[in-house]
């Protein structure tokens, strides 16, 4: 099940998205709508949706200030900016952020909202499955082989070593290695063999498993250490990705 957060100010357009979502699809859900920025990040913290659909210009809080707020404590969550065509170029800049995918909203249609939120399920079902086959074998592939990587991944590798504590966003690591965050993304995945989301995630908790077995660190240190500010989201996370929660992981 794919859970969803939709955030509007024209109340007549949320509701059309949230009961076009519910429907097109039983793998989709909407836990809650909002009407602004704010309002969302309250209800993206308490129900942690994997996607937000949110309006780019709302009162109170926009929808690109919303995406970098969310990121900051739920990285991993897939953002979908809806935009006016006077608009879209502003939107395009929005990637930097680390939003998914941007649409117009005149254009919007059963179909397209669908194609968008079977594109998600189906990675981060592909990204579900990577991680049950590799199970404890997690490691860090730049430590293994750099020399088969090109120049710019091994780079964006050692970057993610070097601050994965940080927030990472796509467009932040992309410009770092001087590549557009659509094709540093498709380079990663050609390579690596996992999207650069996965990657991420999956060293972080390799660091957090590695604090639990060998520090006394209190679960919300080794939250901020491996870059998580939200301590609950991290455990999530981490049980997510190892099967056991951090707590039942240190014994």
């Amino acid at each position: 099940m794919l859970n969803i957060l939709v955030v509007e100010d024209e109340a007549p357009i949320r509701d059309w998205i949230a009961y076009t979502v519910d429907n097109i699809s039983e793998k989709f859900k909407v836990l809650a709508s909002a009407s602004n920025g704010k309002e969302a990040y309250e209800l993206a913290v308490k129900f942690n949706p994997q996607v937000i659909i949110s309006d780019i210009k709302m009162p109170i809080m926009g929808g690109i200030e919303l995406t970098k707020e969310v990121k900051k404590v739920m990285p991993d969550t897939y953002i979908i900016l809806l935009t006016n065509y006077a608009e879209f170029s502003y939107a395009k800049q929005a990637i930097s952020c680390g939003v998914h995918e941007y649409l117009i909203k005149s254009d919007i249609r059963p179909k397209e909202l669908k194609d968008v939120l079977t594109g998600i399920y189906e990675n981060i079902k592909d990204s579900n499955n990577s991680l049950n086959t590799t199970g404890t074998e997690v490691k860090n592939n730049y430590e293994l082989d750099e020399n088969k990587y090109s120049k710019a991944i091994a780079k964006s590798m050692e970057y993610i070593e070097l601050n994965y504590k940080e927030s990472i966003s796509l467009g932040e690591i992309s410009k770092h290695v001087y590549l557009s965050p659509e094709y540093f993304s498709r380079l990663f995945k050609e390579e690596v063999g996992e999207n650069f989301s996965t990657y991420l995630t999956l060293f972080r908790m390799k660091k957090a498993e590695e604090l639990l077995k060998n520090t006394n660190m209190k679960i919300c240190q080794i939250s901020n250490e491996v870059g998580y500010v939200n301590s609950s989201y991290f455990s999530k996370t981490y049980k997510k990705y190892k099967g056991v929660s951090p707590e039942d992981d240190r014994y």
